[in-house]
């Protein structure tokens, strides 16, 4: 399928690793120039590496934090300058993430008890100032082409909390992430700008690895165990590649789909218990 995107200028933001790297390299093969913005250099160089190799001198990388606004709109600068006008802003940045090694991210992370006030603000600033900035600094290039594509890699727990596990902060911000750009798909859908918001659900990331030993250690069973347990809750029985999101996010961002905006949907196996 021709996704109709060839030329097209696209924002990737945490573009270099995971569900974003996914995106980064389908956008590439389909022939747009992609710009993918990291914290972490060493990742950015890496991915860039492997980039150009799909797609010689329509890739570029920016070492910033997605979460600052002002950072947000030199990366949207620099890109522009480099591959003229956007036309496609993924706004991927990831929340709290509990993590057994660092302090205070352990046992008790992400519970009522446990979060205080700056821990919700950080979420907030994480979750929806990032993909705020993101597009705020790309609609007016957009609105002048006439066409545009924004796309939040968000969570199934936007639409149904998870209440069975530590997950505090996410169950909190998503929602709001999401009433935001459902709010931006009407205000902008004159302009030929399409919005949606992606519900990801249990997919095979280095982060989720990590979270599922956590989880293991937490209930102290096995990782083994850890994982089945989950993949005994997704009726297809399986975790989802990063691949299988980057597929959907590629649909969503053609020319094919400039009818489907203002939409969560879920990527997970069928666990999703909403209709």
């Amino acid at each position: 399928m021709d996704y109709g995107i060839s030329g097209r200028v696209a924002i990737v933001s945490g573009g270099s690793r995971g569900i974003g790297r996914a995106i980064a390299t389908t956008f590439a093969h389909e022939g747009a120039k992609v710009v993918i913005a990291s914290r972490t250099l060493s990742n950015l160089e890496e991915t860039l590496a492997e980039l150009e190799e799909i797609a010689p001198g329509r890739v570029h990388g920016i070492a910033a934090s997605m979460t600052d606004p002002e950072s947000v709109a030199r990366v949207v600068a620099e890109s522009r300058d480099r591959f003229g006008p956007i036309s496609i802003a993924i706004s991927n940045v990831i929340g709290h993430v509990i993590d057994a090694a660092k302090e205070g991210s352990g046992p008790g992370a992400g519970t009522f008890e446990g979060m205080g006030t700056e821990a919700y603000r950080e979420e907030f600033t994480q979750l929806l100032i990032s993909s705020w900035a993101l597009a705020r600094a790309c609609v007016p290039d957009m609105q002048h082409q006439g066409w545009g594509r924004i796309c939040n890699i968000g969570s199934g727990v936007a639409r149904e909390p998870s209440t069975n596990l530590p997950h505090l902060l996410p169950n909190v911000v998503r929602a709001p992430v999401a009433g935001m750009h459902r709010l931006m798909a009407a205000r902008l859908a004159s302009d030929g700008i399409t919005v949606n918001n992606i519900l990801t659900g249990s997919i095979l990331t280095e982060r989720n690895r990590s979270y599922w030993v956590w989880l293991a250690r937490e209930r102290n069973i096995t990782v083994a165990e850890a994982t089945q347990d989950m993949t005994d809750r997704i009726p297809l029985g399986r975790f989802g590649e990063p691949s299988e999101m980057a597929a959907l996010v590629a649909f969503l961002c053609s020319d094919r789909a400039r009818m489907v905006t203002g939409q969560s949907i879920p990527v997970g196996g069928g666990g999703s218990a909403h209709l």
